[in-house]
């Protein structure tokens, strides 16, 4: 919203479904033909995890050829783990033909400062405006001050020092403890939610002292029983630590 309005473009917010996804019959009401559209695709929202269905939405896009869209693919988070995991296809524009991805490096890759990736083709790239710099003896297509010739090194040392299956074993075993959390919930009858490739567990908001203790962040959804909270499973939050918390629930019920 904030880039929207500082660039002067017409918003469309799209309605989510209670899973935090597009609507694919509200995307096509946002629609007016033969006008570009510049359409941002989430791959896990900020709350519940949700990821857009790239096939729906690109489905309803087909149907209108006179529009010409740039499908953009925000995944800070899911971006990293993904791809080392099974669903690594959701990221693969050979399977899902979007035009840029997005991805931080600070999140699962944890970089000691916040950086992100941008990711699109070289046909994007060559429609740029370059922006030739004389003294650089060369160009700087990207935004004044958005770059750090040290981030890329970093990056670079995490993905050589921890490996793919290093990243592998990361990303399963967070997928693995969200799931078990999960179960757990429902085990206690404690309502909670999971998304599909989430490692976001969100679930009924408990007490304030549980929520002080955790550092939960808040939320609201009517369709899901009003205050909500919840947890996003990285590669600290292990069993222990969850066990903690549902005792602690438990605990808060008697």
């Amino acid at each position: 919203m904030r880039l929207a309005d500082l660039q002067n473009f017409e918003l469309r917010l799209i309605p989510s479904d209670i899973h935090g996804c597009m609507i694919p019959e509200e995307f096509e009401k946002a629609l007016v033909p033969n006008r570009p559209a510049l359409i941002i695709y989430a791959m896990g929202t900020t709350f519940k995890g949700g990821i857009d269905n790239q096939d729906e939405l690109n489905a309803i896009l087909a149907k209108y050829p006179s529009i010409v869209a740039y499908r953009h693919v925000d995944a800070a988070l899911f971006g990293g783990y993904l791809p080392y995991t099974k669903y690594r296809d959701v990221v693969n524009r050979k399977v899902h033909p979007f035009d840029s991805i997005a991805v931080s490096g600070h999140k699962f890759f944890s970089m000691d400062e916040p950086a992100g990736i941008f990711l699109t083709t070289e046909d994007v790239l060559k429609n740029q405006n370059p922006y030739q710099v004389s003294y650089l003896n060369g160009n700087m297509p990207m935004i004044n001050c958005s770059r750090s010739a040290l981030a890329p090194l970093k990056l670079w040392w995490l993905i050589h020092h921890v490996g793919e299956d290093g990243f592998t074993e990361q990303a399963e075993g967070m997928l693995e403890r969200a799931e078990w959390l999960k179960e757990k919930l429902d085990a206690i009858g404690w309502p909670a939610g999971l998304e599909p490739m989430s490692n976001t567990v969100y679930f009924k908001r408990p007490n304030e002292a549980i929520v002080e203790k955790y550092g939960l962040a808040p939320d609201y959804d009517e369709r899901l029983g009003g205050e909500l909270s919840h947890i996003v499973v990285m590669r600290h939050v292990t069993k222990e630590a969850l066990q903690g918390f549902l005792d602690d629930l438990e605990e808060s019920r008697s």
